[in-house]
């Protein structure tokens, strides 16, 4: 998916204004009213009541770059792998097979996001899997949004 920022800014609607476009409506455990932010390492939903849950563990990144998350489903006993990862757009790594350093000056006024959720097992509720296979374009298409595409 591209959106319509340089890397910086596109990093930045992704990681630390996250609560401005989560669709709380569509994944909260308490609805619209939860407050959704990355802190300490985590992807933390916190109720009106202040009662936290947490989404997902930030197992390794390069900020600006790639996040990877260990991602946990209420009522799921599994774990799954969430990776959100970022390169230039307008000719840079996400149209060519040549290396692009994201984090370099350029000109490009696009960012391509790429997701990826896996981990997945056949122990796994097929609804869980069938849900997020719906969720996360839906849930990209507001980020998306939210930097000013379409």
């Amino acid at each position: 998916m591209t959106v319509p920022a340089p890397a910086d800014h596109a990093w930045a609607g992704l990681t630390e204004h996250l609560h401005l476009w989560w669709p709380a409506d569509e994944l909260s455990r308490w609805g619209d009213d939860s407050f959704f932010d990355l802190e300490d390492n985590a992807l933390v939903e916190t109720s009106a009541e202040d009662e936290e849950n947490v989404w997902g563990e930030v197992i390794e990144g390069r900020p600006g770059q790639w996040l990877e998350l260990r991602w946990k489903h209420p009522g799921s006993a599994s774990t799954t792998q969430v990776r959100l990862e970022l390169v230039l757009g307008d000719g840079g790594a996400a149209d060519t097979a040549e290396p692009t350093l994201v984090n370099r000056p350029s000109e490009s006024t696009s960012t391509v996001l790429t997701l990826g959720h896996d981990g997945w097992t056949t122990a796994d509720p097929q609804d869980t899997y069938d849900f997020y296979r719906l969720f996360w374009p839906g849930a990209l298409a507001r980020y998306r949004r939210f930097m000013g595409g379409s």
